[in-house]
């Protein structure tokens, strides 16, 4: 299940929220949430359009 990232404002790093695609529909959602930043270790809190979903790499099928 692919996560959902956001930009660290300390640091200017993409960063998983802890959150994954089947928990937040970043279309429809209002409000914020919050997490700890892997890169600072600060809490950020952010929005559905601050954020995006991550890009899942698929193999090629011959």
């Amino acid at each position: 299940m692919p996560r959902i990232l956001t930009t660290c404002p300390t640091t200017g790093q993409e960063v998983p929220t802890g959150y994954r695609s089947a928990d937040v529909d970043l279309e429809t959602e209002s409000g914020s949430w919050s997490f700890r930043c892997t890169v600072c270790e600060q809490v950020h809190a952010w929005t559905a359009s601050e954020a995006s979903v991550e890009a899942v790499s698929r193999p090629l099928v011959a």
